[in-house]
C-alpha cells in the first residue's frame, strides 16, 4: 500500500499494516531548514518551493504531505487585511482588524482570491506536488475554519464581545468566512489537492465555552464539511488546547480526521471516539518533539499509542512543529509508527 492508501485506510477505521502517521502543518518548519521565510512561498519559483516540500518529506515520510502550509492569512490579504510573512521562523501575522462590524463583509468580494497573485503561487505549488508525489503521498492544505477567520477578521477581543452579545451578527461573519474557506479549498482541490483541514484555534476549550462552541463554532465546522463532501478524499479538524469538553461533538461535525492537542488525554478521546471517528496527535511539539532526544520521542510515541489504540489513530504532533525542531527528531515519531507491530 502507498502511504496515501494507508493513511485513507485509517481513518476509514480498516484494519492498516502499519500505524498511518504524519506531520501537522509545518509550513514555517519547512521554510525554516530551508532558511526561507513564508512570504518566498508567496512569491518565489513555484518549482523551488514544491522541492523544498518534497525532498524534506523523502526524509520524513509522512504519510500526508502539506502545500500552502502556515499561509492561512493569505486569504485575509488577498481580501485587503494588512498582514506579515517575513519574519523568519515566525508565522503570519494580522498587523490589524480588517472589519469592526459585522455588516463590513457585506464589502468584501469572495472572488478576489482568483486575482491574488500570492495564491495563484501557491496554487502553482500545490498543481507540482500533486503531479510529483500525489500518487504516494496525500497532498493536503489547511486553512483557518470559520469561527477562527472571523477571529482574525475582527480582532480577538471584539470577537469575543460580539459572540456574548452579537450572535447574530457573529453568524452572519461566520456565513461569509465559511464561503471564504470553501473558495479557498476548491482552489486547492482543483489544483489536485485530496485533503482538506481546518484549523480552529479559537475554538479551543482553552478560548471559548463548550457551549459558545457548540452555538457557534460546531455549525459552520459541519456545514463546511458537509459542502466539500464528495470533492476530497479526506476532511480533517485540527483544534488547539483541550478539547475535552466537547469531543462527544467531533463525530457530528462531519469531519474523517479530528486533531488534537496535547492536552487532551488519548485515553479518553478513545473512549468517546473510537469507531466513530478517527482521531491524531498529541506529541507534544515543543517539550516532546523540540527539546526531546530520538530515543525519548520513540517512547513518547509509544505511549500515545498505547492510549489511543490502534483502530482509527494517527500518530502526528499535537500542533505544528517549532522551525527549530531537528529532521532526526520528526523522523523518530514517524519511524515509531512505521516500526509499530500493529495487531
Amino acid at each position: 500500500m502507498t502511504h496515501k492508501e494507508i493513511l485513507l485506510s485509517g481513518i476509514a477505521l480498516k484494519e492498516t499494516p502499519r500505524l498511518p502517521a504524519m506531520i501537522l502543518s509545518s509550513g514555517v518548519w519547512t521554510v525554516y531548514r530551508n532558511g526561507l521565510t513564508l512570504q518566498n512561498v508567496l512569491e518565489d519559483s513555484p518549482e523551488k518551493i514544491a522541492d523544498c516540500i518534497i525532498n524534506d518529506n523523502k526524509k520524513v515520510e509522512s504519510d500526508v504531505v502539506w502545500v500552502g502550509a502556515d499561509c492561512s492569512n493569505v486569504v485575509l490579504r488577498a481580501l485587503g487585511a494588512k498582514c506579515t510573512f517575513n519574519l523568519l521562523g515566525e508565522a503570519s501575522t494580522m498587523d490589524e482588524p480588517l472589519i469592526t462590524k459585522p455588516s463590513d463583509v457585506d464589502k468584501l468580494n469572495i472572488d478576489d482570491l482568483e486575482k491574488s497573485a500570492e495564491i495563484a503561487n501557491i496554487l502553482n505549488i500545490a498543481k507540482i506536488v500533486s503531479t510529483k508525489i500525489g500518487d504516494e503521498y496525500l497532498v493536503a492544505v489547511s486553512q483557518w475554519g470559520p469561527f477562527t477567520l472571523a477571529g482574525q477578521m475582527l480582532g480577538m477581543d471584539k470577537m469575543m464581545v460580539t459572540a456574548l452579545k452579537d450572535k447574530p451578527g457573529l453568524h452572519h461573519i461566520m456565513e461569509f468566512t465559511e464561503r471564504l474557506l470553501l473558495k479557498y479549498w476548491n482552489l486547492f482541490i482543483d489544483a489536485g489537492v485530496e485533503m482538506v483541514n481546518q484549523a480552529e484555534p479559537l475554538s479551543s476549550g482553552d478560548v471559548i465555552s463548550a457551549r459558545l462552541f457548540k452555538e457557534m463554532s460546531f455549525p459552520h465546522i459541519k456545514s463546511a464539511n458537509q459542502a466539500i463532501e464528495g470533492r476530497v478524499k479526506a476532511k480533517t479538524l485540527h483544534i488547539c488546547g483541550n478539547t475535552t469538553k466537547v469531543l462527544d461533538l467531533i463525530p457530528l461535525t462531519e469531519t474523517d480526521l479530528f486533531s488534537m492537542d496535547y492536552k487532551v488525554d488519548l485515553k479518553i478521546a478513545n473512549e468517546k471516539l473510537a469507531g466513530k471517528v478517527a482521531f491524531g496527535g498529541q506529541l507534544d511539539p515543543t517539550t516532546v518533539l523540540l527539546e526531546g532526544t530520538p530515543e525519548e520521542i520513540e517512547a513518547a510515541s509509544l505511549a500515545c499509542i498505547k492510549d489511543a489504540g490502534q483502530q482509527g489513530y494517527v500518530l502526528m504532533p499535537g500542533c505544528d512543529i517549532p522551525p527549530q525542531t531537528k529532521m532526526e527528531n520528526v523522523q523518530a515519531m514517524i519511524k515509531t509508527a512505521h516500526n509499530y507491530k500493529v495487531n
